[in-house]
């Protein structure tokens, strides 16, 4: 984006400000400026996937989650790493090497006397039990702990691949948490997002816990098991409660019915994400997602904002107060193309061709594109491609390969946007061209 752009972009967000209009998915992502520092602060990531070899691209990154989380507490004026907290998927299929490299980092990385909770899931038991996975670890599965004056609850998987025998225990665990304080937020983790709450819980979530966690509006629920990035409005969710997804320190993957790529986007490994969580006295909570690929925490998606992004939770207690609800779908705005903007098309062959296009502009995130190359009115060609907003920084402009094409044909191309709650550009970029002979 271009300085004269930016700057009337600028421009516009203060006008919206002072006439107190907050574009939906800008305002509310971010904490207003506190003076006081946090009470308390853990580190949560999910879908590690450590493999057998120490060189591997895992081993480093959970090294590196160590070290990207002391050197931000120790930056701060409260320093402390109060608990770290694996969500589940800690191995790529729980062998007893990976497993070894994992309390190898820990043993290594982390600092005396900090908590370590955990959540074994379906990768964790693929060749261990819930038992064995407790027992080489030393800690276990489902536990209830306080953290400086805090509820943290995990939920695991039986070696059944259920948790319906969790629910019992869960709903005590969380009444005699709600009785210690009922303003107070509980922190609950388990692996696979709650169904019906973040971004990629629909394809990837249970519906198993939901008849004991919906009556806490409390809980702040860290689920992963999606690989879905954390930087996507939707991967913060409020209903009945507060949902997180947790990302992936693995790689990507996103919908299923992105035409052209399937599920799994090129680059995918260029994935490690995990989120700094920061409570205050009056019971706030700031959460911080974290990009380990660039070394600092991830910004605002929005293409008007340069802000850091932190989801923030004010009264995790008050269902009134909740901000992360699916009213965003019907108040996020459409999608446009920066002014003036123009499909170039190139590289021109007897049966191919490169479209490029700049990026759209929107308040929330520019999600995808869809591509479609019509003759005589006639679509021949239909491509569906993400906007890879999930790397930082996001490309400026995107390009496409048509193929496939026949010679000597003159050939449309229209191009449309998509955010991420679907809502899609009012016009699209139409522009035609001849393949050679």
């Amino acid at each position: 984006m271009d300085l004269f752009l930016r700057s009337i972009l600028s421009l516009f967000m203060l006008l919206l400000v002072s006439l107190n209009i907050y574009p939906a998915g800008v305002a509310g992502n971010t904490s207003p400026d506190r003076a006081d520092d946090p009470v308390m602060r853990f580190v949560v990531c999910s879908d590690i996937h450590m493999r057998e070899a120490k060189d591997d691209s895992q081993y480093k990154r959970l090294e590196q989650l160590f070290d990207y989380s002391y050197e931000y507490a120790d930056s701060q004026s409260y320093d402390s790493i109060d608990a770290f907290v694996f969500v589940g998927d800690i191995t790529d299929n729980g062998t007893a090497t990976q497993m070894a490299n994992v309390i190898e980092v820990v043993d290594n990385k982390m600092r005396p006397g900090t908590p370590l909770m955990c959540v074994y899931d379906n990768h964790d038991i693929q060749n261990a039990t819930i038992a064995e996975c407790e027992a080489t670890y030393g800690i276990p599965g489902n536990e209830a702990r306080k953290i400086k004056g805090f509820h943290f609850i995990t939920v695991s998987y039986d070696d059944n691949r259920r948790y319906t025998s969790r629910l019992p225990s869960l709903y005590k665990d969380l009444k005699a948490a709600k009785a210690d304080d009922p303003q107070k937020p509980i922190f609950v983790f388990n692996h696979r997002h709650i169904e019906g709450t973040v971004y990629g819980s629909s394809k990837w979530g249970t519906a198993e816990l939901s008849p004991v966690l919906n009556n806490f509006p409390q809980i702040i629920d860290f689920s992963g098991h999606s690989h879905f990035p954390v930087n996507d409005p939707r991967s913060c969710s409020q209903y009945f409660f507060t949902s997180f997804g947790c990302g992936t320190l693995f790689y990507f993957e996103l919908e299923r019915d992105m035409m052209t790529y399937g599920s799994v986007p090129p680059n995918a490994n260029q994935a490690a994400q995990f989120y700094f969580v920061e409570v205050y006295e009056d019971n706030a909570v700031a959460v911080k997602p974290f990009n380990m690929i660039t070394g600092d925490f991830f910004k605002v998606p929005s293409s008007y904002s340069d802000e850091q992004l932190i989801y923030y939770i004010a009264e995790p207690s008050n269902r009134s107060s909740f901000t992360y609800t699916s009213k965003r779908y019907m108040t996020a705005d459409k999608p446009v193309w920066p002014q003036g903007a123009t499909a170039a098309i190139s590289e021109i062959t007897a049966n191919s061709a490169k479209v490029s296009f700049p990026q759209a502009l929107d308040f929330e995130v520019i999600h995808s594109y869809r591509v479609q190359v019509k003759k005589g009115g006639v679509t021949v060609k239909d491509y569906r491609f993400w906007s890879e907003y999930y790397f930082e920084p996001m490309p400026d402009t995107m390009s496409w390969d048509i193929e496939g094409l026949k010679p000597e044909t003159k050939y449309t191309v229209e191009i449309t946007g998509y955010d991420t709650y679907t809502k899609q550009t009012a016009q699209k970029l139409v522009t035609e061209f001849m393949t050679s002979p």
